[in-house]
């Protein structure tokens, strides 16, 4: 699948990192001043009163910095093709303190493994030194129930609030929360599924302002009558405030089609659960008027891609639009044999996976959202989890991959790329590789827990969450492997908490 297909320009930090970039380049500057040379005189005594300090400084300074033992650190060989005999385990080892990774030129050079949580180490010591957090809900659980499961689903459904990740006024979503008050297709779609999923587990109100059928008129009368561009399909940037949009974040393109399946599965699960709600919903699809977007029209386009493409992203998206156009049915199995003919690269022991456009987000939703899911894409879905476990029992970092906010801006984690690359991270507009920490998201964590419940898993989710705020308002992005907390709160991953939230209330007794 193209570039351009799978590239959603989700560029909602880069605004932060710029004004980042812009003070530290005016404090560059103000340095500058500040150090110019000035030319002053001084006496020969002065001159070795002078001389005297400086050199009883540099003493003190050589004393103070001398450290009082060494400390070495272990390396890992590089993840394209790895030959290693290490196997994945169900239960890891225990949970070491994540340090720093680095992955310049393909490489991981993680730091020795800290003192196991058992000892009292653990991210949020490491992160937060002095008092332990309190016990977190899973941390206190015993066992994972299906009562834990519904408080980690409103803890996510408070992100989902009038004020906090939905505008009080137009009923739209934030993508960002407050920080960041636009939305795509994208993110429309997973507030739509985040609203089903709530309905289900009984977390909406019977007020009239605020209940099911009011967010959802507010969401679907926006599809009825949203500005558009030239071409009459959707803009890619809409403001939640207004309803209008903006072209200027907008991308040139035509109209973004994984964005587009993406609200398509949720739109097909909004009319499979509420059956009167089906004739709205065809109509925007199909637009029977011909004054709005003619989505038949790229009915060839999804066609052609799919004969080709292993991408998850293109499975997932294709879906939506094969739940709506019969033509398009077989789509989604041509892609996923694809991907499981496109050859195999081994990570870390021998966790094989194909060579093919892998990472969490639309695999896990393809596993919680999509219908009658075949046992090969719940079995693509288990070594992707295999894959993580084992890099972090070969490296003692955690890996939870997928795309989201970091401490360096909107970024892609891809488990897997289709020339065998494994654990690669890339920028926003993905054509840079990025040498930086991975970031081990909630969400993804959130999605083993739920569907594997291992001590891994576990181990993940407690650090993240006496770590990361308390969810008062959603929870938060997660943390890389140097310790930094990426606590940006947003729809993705309250989306994705409460899909598996909702599964573990389903399979859980």
């Amino acid at each position: 699948m193209t570039n351009a297909l799978i590239n959603f320009k989700k560029i909602c930090s880069l605004p932060l990192v710029w004004l980042v970039s812009l003070e530290t380049s005016l404090k560059a500057e103000s340095k500058k001043d500040f150090f110019r040379l000035n030319h002053w005189r001084f006496s020969r005594k002065a001159k070795c009163l002078i001389a005297v300090a400086i050199v009883a400084v540099l003493l003190i300074s050589v004393f103070a910095f001398l450290p009082k033992q060494s400390v070495t650190k272990a390396n890992v060989e590089p993840q394209s093709s790895d030959n290693s005999t290490e196997t994945p385990s169900p239960t890891p080892s225990p949970t070491p303190s994540p340090t720093a990774t680095n992955h310049e030129n393909g490489t991981s050079s993680p730091a020795t493994a800290q003192p196991s949580k058992q000892t009292g180490s653990s991210l949020s010591q490491a992160i937060n030194p002095g008092p332990p957090k309190l016990p977190g809900l899973i941390e206190s659980a015993q066992t994972i129930t299906s009562a834990v499961w519904l408080q980690v689903a409103a803890n996510a459904w408070a992100y989902f609030q009038p004020g906090v990740g939905v505008d009080p006024h137009t009923g739209l979503p934030y993508a960002g929360g407050t920080d960041y008050t636009y939305f795509t297709d994208w993110d429309l779609g997973v507030y739509i599924q985040a609203v089903i999923d709530a309905q289900k587990l009984g977390l909406i109100g019977n007020d009239s302002a605020w209940n099911f059928s009011a967010r959802i008129a507010d969401v679907l009368t926006f599809l009825e009558t949203r500005p558009l561009n030239n071409a009459s399909y959707p803009y890619q940037f809409y403001d939640a405030a207004t309803g209008k949009d903006d072209s200027f974040m907008s991308s040139p393109e035509i109209v973004d089609l994984i964005d587009t399946g993406r609200l398509f599965v949720a739109l097909n699960n909004l009319r499979t659960f509420n059956s009167s709600l089906a004739p709205q919903i065809n109509n925007i699809v199909y637009d029977e008027s011909g004054n709005r977007s003619n989505y038949t029209a790229l009915v060839p386009e999804v066609a052609a891609d799919s004969q080709t493409s292993t991408s998850i992203y293109a499975y997932y998206c294709w879906s939506g639009f094969a739940s709506f156009f019969h033509s398009l049915t077989n789509a989604p199995s041509t892609i996923l044999k694809n991907i499981l003919s496109a050859g195999n690269v081994t990570t870390y022991g021998n966790v094989s996976l194909p060579k093919a456009t892998i990472t969490g987000d639309p695999l896990y939703c393809s596993v919680f959202e999509l219908n009658n899911n075949s046992s090969q894409l719940i079995a693509l879905a288990k070594q992707v989890y295999l894959a993580s476990e084992a890099y972090y029992n070969a490296t003692g970092h955690y890996a939870a991959f997928s795309e989201g906010n970091s401490p360096s801006g909107f970024i892609y984690e891809y488990v897997v790329l289709p020339n065998g690359d494994t654990w690669t991270i890339l920028n926003s507009a993905q054509n840079k590789h990025l040498g930086m920490s991975p970031v081990f998201y909630n969400k993804i964590a959130f999605s083993f827990l739920a569907l594997y419940n291992t001590a891994f898993a576990r181990n993940m989710v407690d650090d993240l969450e006496k770590s990361l705020p308390t969810p008062t308002k959603g929870y938060s992005d997660g943390a890389d492997n140097n310790g930094t907390l990426v606590q940006n709160i947003g729809s993705n991953t309250n989306g994705l908490i409460l899909d598996a939230a909702l599964y573990g209330v389903q399979n859980n007794p």
